[in-house]
């Protein structure tokens, strides 16, 4: 049987608006290897201190209940994720 580990998780991010009742509205749906685990906002109103980074606003499955950082940028997010994966996947 092949070892697992060494196979890189696939992370897709899909754009889509994300209802949050605040100017928060630009959104990130993120799929790892066909699944739906998170959805990432971009904090776009004035009173975030790291306006135009990216928030994991929620989170799905092994995620769940993980506490992520804020990214700077998406590819700080789906590098987060493949690590996440890469370690429940040991």
């Amino acid at each position: 049987m092949a070892d697992r580990g060494n196979v890189e998780t696939l992370v897709v991010l899909q754009p889509i608006s994300v209802d949050t009742a605040s100017p928060d509205r630009v959104g990130m749906l993120v799929i790892a290897n066909g699944l739906l685990v998170a959805v990432l906002v971009r904090l776009d109103a004035p009173e975030h201190e790291r306006r135009g980074a990216w928030y994991m606003e929620v989170r799905l499955g092994r995620l769940a209940k993980v506490r992520p950082p804020v990214f700077e940028t998406l590819e700080d997010a789906t590098r987060w994720v493949r690590k996440r994966f890469r370690e429940n996947a040991s």
